[in-house]
């Protein structure tokens, strides 16, 4: 067959590649370049008759309840994606954001940001650039539990510097699998530090890149 005959073919198989290779990240529903203001914290209503919803992930089953509506807009600083047991599964991605002070002309660039084991970490070098109650207002690790799949890879698509929105509910979760039963709660405070003191976001909307995703 002349080589002329197969070149159709190769493009063929050349744009497949790159419809796999893109078709995989996440799909905008609207376009919104309305800028996105860090400056205050992050919005947190509550819900007078939370109505607890079931979800069910690799022989677990799971009763979410809302706590409260919730919107952050900030600067993501450090993300860390998880898909190891049935948190890593519920919530696949931790996404550590600063607004306020520290999003005050790249302040949060004075420390060094990491994520590990579902937590967040900062330090710096030399002196203290703020003090340790500015940082833990400032800023918060929320562990992501996306609504659909489309959600899911934006979320875990978010990099820093990125200026983001996140909005849906803080909620309880209580899950079990044959004896074994697990909890899992938000923090519902923006004062508070260690153990429990993470948001933990069912997430129904992102707005990052003047883009929309839900």
């Amino acid at each position: 067959m002349p080589p002329a005959s197969r070149r159709p073919v190769s493009s063929v198989l050349a744009a497949a590649a790159v419809l796999l290779i893109f078709g995989c990240g996440p799909s905008p529903s609207a376009d919104d370049p309305t800028p996105i203001d860090v400056s205050q914290p992050p919005e947190q209503t509550a819900i007078d008759a939370p109505e607890p919803f079931h979800l069910s992930d690799g022989g677990w089953d799971f009763v979410v309840t809302p706590l409260a509506r919730y919107v952050l807009r900030g600067i993501v600083v450090s993300r860390e994606n998880y898909g190891w047991g049935w948190n890593g599964r519920l919530a696949p991605c931790d996404v550590a954001m600063v607004w306020g002070d520290l999003a005050d002309g790249d302040a949060w660039r004075k420390l060094d940001w990491s994520q590990s084991g579902r937590w967040y970490f900062w330090r710096w070098s030399g002196a203290q650039p703020f003090p340790k109650a500015t940082v833990v207002r400032n800023s918060s690790n929320t562990h992501i539990v996306p609504a659909n799949p489309n959600l899911k890879r934006a979320a875990r698509a978010l990099g820093e510097g990125d200026v983001a929105e996140l909005s849906g509910e803080l909620i309880r979760i209580e899950g079990h699998q044959g004896g074994e039963i697990v909890t899992w709660r938000s923090s519902l405070s923006r004062e508070d530090s260690g153990d429990g003191s993470c948001e933990l976001l069912y997430l129904r909307r992102l707005r990052v890149n003047g883009k929309v995703f839900d």
